[in-house]
């Protein structure tokens, strides 16, 4: 099994990642993890990995039997949608994410909820500012992502995303087969 789930930022990718890690028993990994780390003397309290350590770093997650990634789906993973079996498109209205990114922001400067990076107002517009060019198409995403519409699912609403993980078997069930 390997998807590749994909969609805006405050889509609920990461959520719905390790929901389908924790039913499947397969690992998920973040691609932010891969683009990013941690460093605190960085204002943004993370810096950019060299494009030849990120790519390397996803390699090795693509050379595994089964994995599950998440992504904005940025153009230099477009080799993990061409080698994922499913791509999955989280695609929640605009005001719910908005409503997300918001509140994400505000648990993130309670310490309420951890981040790779330093959440400041700088780091909320850019939230909102990125959402909103997934919106307009400004992102490119659907462009991306438009060649592989034969293994293409998109998921709008709770309920939709709920109905796709109905149809895994639960890790007991997987257990006693």
């Amino acid at each position: 099994m390997k998807i590749y789930i994909v969609g805006p930022v405050a889509g609920g990718k990461t959520t719905l990642a390790h929901r389908l890690s924790s039913l499947t028993a397969v690992p998920c990994f973040s691609l932010d993890n891969l683009v990013y780390e941690k460093d605190a003397s960085f204002p943004s309290g993370n810096r950019k990995n060299p494009p030849e350590k990120r790519n390397k770093l996803f390699h090795n997650i693509l050379m595994q039997n089964s994995y599950i990634i998440e992504d904005t789906g940025r153009p230099c993973f477009a080799e993990g949608m061409s080698a994922a079996d499913t791509l999955l498109l989280l695609e929640p209205p605009l005001f719910v994410r908005q409503k997300r990114i918001l509140f994400r922001w505000i648990k993130q400067n309670l310490g309420l909820e951890p981040c790779s990076y330093r959440p400041s107002l700088s780091m909320l517009k850019a939230m909102f500012r990125w959402s909103k060019d997934y919106e307009s198409g400004a992102d490119n995403l659907r462009e991306r992502i438009s060649p592989f519409s034969n293994k293409l699912i998109i998921l709008r609403n709770s309920k939709e995303i709920e109905r796709y993980l109905s149809s895994f078997p639960s890790r007991t069930s997987l257990h006693t087969l």
